[in-house]
């Protein structure tokens, strides 16, 4: 499954790994009593190596949610720019994210800011950081008549292949990293089908003695966290 995009997202993702967010507050008089301001900051990034707005990516949306409110308040700047502000805003709680598109949709997404706003002419500051070109996977594993503590093992292997590829990326964790219900991220995988095998490893080597069922899953556009949810790992 998916974790929604932003408009229903948890504000529990806040924390995902590859799409930090700094908030800072200040305060000024420029702004009109009984509204604030969120001034948005964005940098992107393919993989962990900085990078230009990508190709169909010359906008950037800045999207502040109010708590109780149907629509976000939306202002547009171009890409390149790399800040904006949603300027008079009414007080409140509000979700702030960035979207980076051409006006008619998006290719890339940050990870949603938690904002408050709750002072007349405060203005908040939010820096963003997106992989424009890359997503991500989140996994959890159960090892079914077992445990990480009761099994010795070398680990435990993410294995993410392309659709239509003999060529996977393989993230190998700690077993007790990703073991329910602490949760393992993948690193960066570019937008794209893939297959997923998720295998428990033999201690001090890299054969497998347990697998999940295999996993058929999408990175449908920049910066995405998908979630694949808790596989059970069957010994063999």
């Amino acid at each position: 499954m998916k974790k929604l995009v932003i408009s229903a997202i948890a504000l529990a993702a806040l924390s995902q790994a590859a799409g930090c967010i700094f908030v800072s507050d200040d305060t000024g008089d420029d702004v009109p009593a009984g509204t604030g301001t969120v001034t948005a900051s964005w940098t992107l990034y393919d993989d962990q190596a900085t990078t230009g707005c990508p190709a169909g990516g010359d906008t950037a949306a800045i999207y502040a949610q109010r708590a109780g409110d149907a629509t976000p308040y939306v202002d547009l700047y171009d890409c390149v720019d790399g800040t904006g502000s949603a300027m008079d805003l009414p007080l409140g709680d509000y979700t702030v994210w960035v979207e980076i598109g051409d006006g008619s949709g998006f290719v890339a997404q940050s990870q949603p800011a938690a904002i408050s706003l709750a002072t007349d002419g405060q203005v908040t500051t939010a820096f963003f950081e997106i992989d424009v070109y890359n997503g991500f996977f989140d996994v959890s594993w159960t090892i079914n008549g077992g445990s990480c503590s009761t099994i010795a093992n070398n680990g435990v292997s993410v294995l993410s292949t392309a659709s239509g590829t003999t060529s996977g990326v393989d993230d190998v964790f700690d077993c007790a990293d990703g073991e329910n219900p602490a949760i393992a991220t993948t690193g960066a995988l570019p937008v794209a089908d893939y297959v997923i095998s998720v295998a428990l490893l033999e201690s001090g080597g890299n054969a497998a003695i347990g697998q999940a069922d295999e996993i058929q899953e999408s990175i449908t556009f920049g910066n995405e966290f998908v979630d694949l949810g808790n596989v059970t790992i069957n010994l063999f």
